[in-house]
């Protein structure tokens, strides 16, 4: 936990991302946060229902991707120093989307940006709803376990013959041999040249 975390400020010009979500923690368990701002605003308002609250109580999720780049531009206006924020982008999001959010960050006077396209990675720091690691991992030891037992085995580039033909190029780009495993074709896949036989990411377009 960070001390921004412990005295509450850790959103800095950031909304919530959301007024109940959970956070990672370091042994890997998912721990329910509950924005306290929440809870402060139906003490002394008891007739509002928490599951309806005021349109002035927006989430990060809720904003557009555009409002996100717009909030960091206006601020960056009356600071001199460099400010960040992150752009929450739904999944989904395509590479073109993200590169005009670049684009409108660079024309509103931003000095940088960070776009976030959410499930993008396999576990999250922050999340609507608490993903049980462990049956990750469960997961995990399965597939590995396939693999080892004959199914995609993993290869060493060391132990392979070199290729005599002279038409196959290795490399990381579309169409290639794959450089890893030296027998797939690399292939864009969900943004990134993947290689189609042993799943190594060789380069994406973010």
């Amino acid at each position: 936990m960070s001390t921004g975390t412990m005295v509450g400020v850790a959103t800095g010009l950031e909304p919530y991302f959301s007024f109940v979500y959970y956070r990672s923690g370091r042994l890997g368990k998912f721990i329910e946060v509950k924005a306290e701002i929440v809870q402060e605003y139906i003490d002394r308002h008891p007739e509002v229902d928490e599951n309806n609250l005021p349109n002035w109580f927006i989430s990060s999720m809720e904003l557009s991707p555009e409002a996100h780049a717009d909030v960091q531009c206006v601020i960056q206006r009356w600071v001199d120093s460099s400010i960040s924020k992150t752009v929450n982008a739904p999944k989904g999001y395509t590479v073109e989307q993200v590169q005009k959010v670049y684009e409108r960050l660079y024309k509103g006077g931003a000095k940088g940006g960070t776009v976030y396209v959410d499930g993008s990675r396999d576990s999250q720091v922050l999340t609507l709803k608490a993903e049980s690691s462990h049956d990750e991992q469960l997961a995990f030891d399965e597939v590995l376990e396939e693999k080892v037992n004959g199914k995609n085995p993993v290869v060493l580039v060391d132990t392979i013959a070199p290729l005599t033909t002279t038409n196959v190029t290795i490399g990381s780009e579309v169409g290639n041999t794959c450089p890893v495993c030296r027998q797939g074709t690399v292939e864009e896949l969900g943004g990134c040249n993947t290689c189609t036989s042993c799943g190594a990411q060789l380069k994406c377009g973010l």
